[in-house]
């Protein structure tokens, strides 16, 4: 499915830049282009980022 229509990117591209280490919109932008026309398509990219960000690991300082 394409995400960014303007710089024509899809999702599966948008996962592998991430998989191999893109870690946000902006350098997703630098890399592949996504969100540089007319911008519509950025919080949709964001959602993308959020989703393969790793659940935040919380520890016991106590033990």
């Amino acid at each position: 499915m394409y995400v960014c229509f303007c710089a024509g990117v899809n999702e599966a591209e948008i996962q592998r830049a991430i998989s191999q280490g893109t870690v946000d919109v902006n350098s997703l932008a630098d890399e592949l282009g996504v969100g540089t026309g007319c911008g519509s398509c950025r919080e949709f990219v964001q959602d993308i980022v959020n989703e393969r960000q790793p659940e935040p690991q919380f520890y016991n300082a106590a033990g």
